[in-house]
């Protein structure tokens, strides 16, 4: 335990200084436009995370030890920013679980006292949905609440103590031939999250994921039919974006409020006031061109004779035709 303390404070001291670092950067407005596409904007990001990894969740469920402990966990995190509301991410993460049965009587269950289980590897893709933010009216937003779920593989050794306290240990005897170290399953991680803006290159992130395992065996112990394990990571980590400086960060785009601010901009309006003026001159140009002054149905300006008494037949320049006189017989 005391070990673990030693690991959150050296990784929790480094992002006290990271963030510290990262507010002392200026911050610059955005000046993407509504509809300039995604090549405006920064769409990948790196993270690293580190927190709790215990063998429950809160949705609840049936467990096969009466205590469980909160082990030191970390993680590595890759993101796409698809669209504003919307990323993929690949996690990898590490650690180990464990818990006991010393609230049992006589300190255990069956042949189990405790377990712990190594985590050799989590490695998932995830879908990220940001569902919520608390700046609606700026284009960009400092603070996003995002769901997550996906699919992943894990790779695990679990070990336990019997009754008689012996460690039965699983790493390098499993798999179907018994060399190998970690048992592998797949899971579905379901995630729920809150992203804090640091800068326009650094954010702050919260997360709780709770890992159903398409397995019983994660605990070393099998104890109940049709039963699966299941694992939560609680954890927080900073995120750092990449790309081009001068490119804002699509995590923080507010489409809505980029095309508000738009439609605003005194630019736009007096762009908008010069268009009018231009559309209203030609509409006035296009009616003097149509103008025909003596009704002949050739317009002004292309009207060689002007003035011409009104029923009089006119060729296409606007002169009245000739007609020719029939001879008498």
């Amino acid at each position: 335990m005391r070990k673990n303390i030693k690991n959150f404070l050296a990784l929790y001291t480094l992002f006290a200084s990271t963030t510290f670092v990262a507010l002392a950067q200026d911050t610059k407005m955005s000046t993407a436009k509504t509809f300039g596409g995604r090549g405006q904007y920064r769409t990948w990001s790196v993270g690293v995370n580190a927190g709790a990894l215990t063998p429950v969740v809160l949705t609840g469920g049936s467990n096969d030890f009466t205590n469980w402990d909160a082990n030191f966990g970390y993680g590595l995190s890759l993101n796409k920013q698809v669209a504003h509301s919307f990323s993929l991410q690949a996690n990898a993460f590490f650690g180990d679980l464990s818990g006991n049965n010393a609230d049992a009587p006589g300190g255990r269950v069956g042949n189990y006292r405790s377990f712990e289980t190594q985590i050799g590897f989590g490695i998932d893709l995830r879908g990220v949905a940001n569902v919520a933010t608390v700046d609606f009216l700026k284009r960009e937003n400092a603070l996003n609440f995002s769901v997550s779920t996906g699919l992943g593989v894990l790779g695990y050794a679990p070990s336990y103590v019997n009754q008689a306290n012996a460690i039965i240990d699983w790493k390098g005897v499993s798999g179907a031939s018994g060399d190998k170290d970690f048992i592998k399953s797949a899971y579905v991680p379901v995630g729920v999250g809150a992203k804090f803006k640091v800068s326009e290159l650094v954010s702050f992130n919260l997360g709780y994921t709770m890992n159903f395992l398409d397995a019983d065996n994660l605990d070393a112990n099998s104890a109940k039919e049709n039963s699966k394990d299941k694992f939560s990571y609680t954890h927080a980590g900073l995120e750092f974006s990449l790309g081009s400086k001068s490119k804002p960060n699509l995590t923080w785009a507010n489409p809505v409020a980029t095309m508000y601010d738009e439609l605003n901009d005194s630019k736009l309006r007096e762009d908008v006031n010069k268009l009018k003026t231009r559309t209203s001159t030609a509409e006035q140009d296009v009616q003097d061109l149509k103008k025909d002054t003596d009704g002949d149905g050739v317009a002004d300006h292309l009207d060689k004779c002007p003035g011409t008494p009104v029923g009089t037949k006119v060729d296409g320049a606007g002169c009245a035709l000739v007609v020719p006189q029939t001879k008498a017989k």
